[in-house]
């Protein structure tokens, strides 16, 4: 199992289509925040980034909030952004090129800087790959994992095929997301704290773990919560119901996906958030957020999501996902100069809250949960 990005040999093990870019923090000469690229693909093309990079401030969870930017904006910075990575653009499109829509790529981002790569603006030639990224293709996030423990991570290279009931927790105020699960067999907590407890003893297997809460984020662990659980008491926790067999995670909250680096108390160079500690603990993959999303927009992308995995047998959790995106993308005009106006505005939330979600893990996961009793 691959943990550690600079000590790793990244190429070994590859699956056919799969590629992995590696995002890792370095100074600039001037002594700033930055970063540089190394990408690898499974056809053995490996390509170091010879540039270093200036980290930029394109956070999702600031650019899209009530005081932040106009929707057509963040999107125009977002090309603004990707035009200058040349390289990047064209090691993308030979890998588009070799493997097509069966491209799955891996992004292992140690930086930080919380840069969503999934709104990489992609030029092509023909046109025929144009767009962005995380609607083209399959995507999903990886991160060095610290442990004591490494045989408990699952490998993001592998496979994995999630069955057995949903764990769950969801807010009072979400409880309309109740709906989505009916059709499954369900192990409902009342709290954040009962269901980590759950997840922390011994049970059956899960296919997935379900929360819809409010999550906030912060730099410090002491500002991260889920569900009004802080980060700083889930950290140290190990889910040791994840570790028997593949469980996949969908944190349907604010904030649930963004991982940051702790320079107040522990300033130890080591990324930390939700979806971190359930990676660590040995889940399959997790689906998380980088921002803020509207409850009425989370059921919509819950529902949608659960639909598409039930209706199509050997669909990855990963490119429902992409799939999902790029529908959102195909309805938002590509002439971002003629966006104009509130109304206009509002109309591009959709794209940007759906490419708000990250998936962490393998872009091979599947999840089949239990139906059930009496439901077709």
């Amino acid at each position: 199992m691959v943990l550690d990005v600079i000590e790793a040999n990244l190429g070994a093990g590859l699956p056919e289509g799969m590629a992995l870019l590696t995002v890792i923090p370095v100074r600039q000469d001037d002594g700033s925040p930055g970063f540089r690229l190394r990408g690898v693909c499974c056809c053995g093309d490996g390509t170091e980034f010879p540039k270093v990079y200036g980290r930029p401030r394109l956070e999702l969870g600031s650019l899209v909030s009530g005081d932040g930017e106009l929707p057509a904006d963040v999107l125009s910075l977002m090309q603004i952004w990707s035009r200058t990575k040349t390289r990047l653009t064209r090691w993308l499109d030979r890998r588009l090129a070799a493997h097509g829509d069966r491209l799955q790529l891996v992004i292992w981002d140690d930086t930080g800087y919380r840069i969503p790569w999934e709104l990489f603006w992609l030029e092509n030639d023909s046109g025929r790959y144009e767009g962005w990224l995380g609607g083209i293709v399959t995507i999903t996030r990886w991160l060095s994992i610290h442990t004591p423990w490494p045989e408990a991570v699952r490998d993001y290279r592998s496979a994995h095929t999630c069955t057995g009931p949903v764990a769950t927790y969801i807010d009072g105020a979400m409880d309309h997301d109740l709906s989505l699960l009916s059709g499954y067999r369900i192990e409902r907590s009342g709290s954040m704290y009962e269901l980590t407890k759950a997840l922390r003893a011994d049970g059956d297997a899960l296919a997935l773990v379900y929360v819809a809460a409010h999550g906030e984020f912060g730099e410090q662990v002491s500002e991260c919560t889920l569900g009004s659980l802080s980060l700083m008491h889930v950290d140290p926790m190990r889910f040791l119901r994840l570790k028997p067999s593949a469980t996949f995670v969908f944190l349907n909250a604010c904030h649930s996906g963004s991982l940051g680096y702790d320079t107040k108390w522990i300033n130890d160079r080591v990324l930390r958030g939700f979806a971190e500690v359930f990676l660590r603990s040995g889940a399959a993959g997790v689906l998380a957020t980088n921002g803020g999303v509207g409850d009425r927009l989370a059921h919509e992308m819950a529902g949608e999501l659960l639909r598409r995995l039930r209706d199509t047998p050997g669909l990855s959790v990963a490119q429902a996902v992409r799939d999902l995106r790029a529908e959102a993308a195909s309805l938002a005009p590509i002439d971002l100069a003629a966006v104009t106006g509130t109304a206009a505005n509002k109309k591009l939330l959709t794209l940007l809250y759906r490419f708000m979600y990250v998936c962490y893990g393998s872009p091979r996961t599947q999840v089949i949960p239990d139906t059930a009793k009496g439901a077709r």
